[in-house]
């Protein structure tokens, strides 16, 4: 009889648990049908555009990347943000542009004197004049951001996500190191990441209900590493 009230009260315990946590990424692959959303997927395209041109000098890539981040719209990406303690052991490196149109533009032309290469830039430059941050951020659209995470260290964000709706997040970083990212729900419990052995980081999840969710970068390399964040 005492085994049997034992096991009834570790039960009870375990579904309490199971209650009060969002669904792990493994655990609501039938709930998520939808594809990507094209904006995020756009971004996603364009910062590894940009992570490319640079590797390999590449005007045209640069100047791409460019053009999908000026005809993406996007706002900022408002979440409170909290760095991790600084590696003081953190190796020197060459510091690396920020993923920006204005900024690809400008080192895109460094790099190529081809006149339709850079009439292209003109027009994307034309572009970006004419909008105002008071109209970019009028626009909607995805959530976008620049950061750095220092040398073994991380970069919490917390951020709003809607119940039922599917929530996405990107990160690329400038190539230098391993980036994780992992989703915690408001009590703690991980729900979704992306641990593979690149910078390149991206999870999907259908919250159960709305509220805030901690965003965890970490970088796993010697050196800081500069991203971008995407968030729908």
């Amino acid at each position: 009889m005492k085994k049997v009230m034992l096991f009834a009260m570790v039960a009870a315990s375990v579904i309490m648990v199971s209650c009060n946590k969002q669904p792990a990424q493994n655990e609501q692959k039938e709930e998520i049908t939808v594809a990507a959303s094209q904006e995020v997927s756009a971004l996603r395209i364009a910062m590894n555009l940009a992570k490319y041109g640079y590797e390999v000098e590449s005007a045209s890539a640069l100047i791409e990347a460019a053009n999908i981040l000026a005809s993406t719209p996007t706002q900022t990406f408002e979440a409170t943000m909290e760095q991790g303690a600084e590696n003081t052991d953190e190796k020197e490196k060459a510091d690396k542009a920020p993923f920006t149109p204005a900024q690809l533009i400008t080192d895109a032309c460094e790099l190529t004197e081809d006149a339709n290469l850079l009439a292209l830039a003109d027009n994307i430059t034309a572009k970006l004049n004419m909008q105002t941050e008071s109209t970019r951020g009028a626009m909607g659209g995805p959530k976008y951001a620049l950061g750095s995470v220092s040398a073994h260290s991380y970069t919490f964000y917390d951020a709003k996500f809607w119940a039922n709706e599917i929530a996405e997040i990107a990160v690329s970083g400038d190539g230098d190191t391993d980036l994780d990212l992992y989703v915690y729900d408001e009590n703690g419990n991980c729900i979704a990441s992306d641990t593979d052995y690149t910078d390149d980081c991206y999870v999907r999840f259908a919250p159960r209900w709305t509220g805030l969710f901690r965003i965890k970068i970490v970088n796993r390399g010697g050196v800081y590493n500069k991203y971008a964040i995407v968030t729908n």
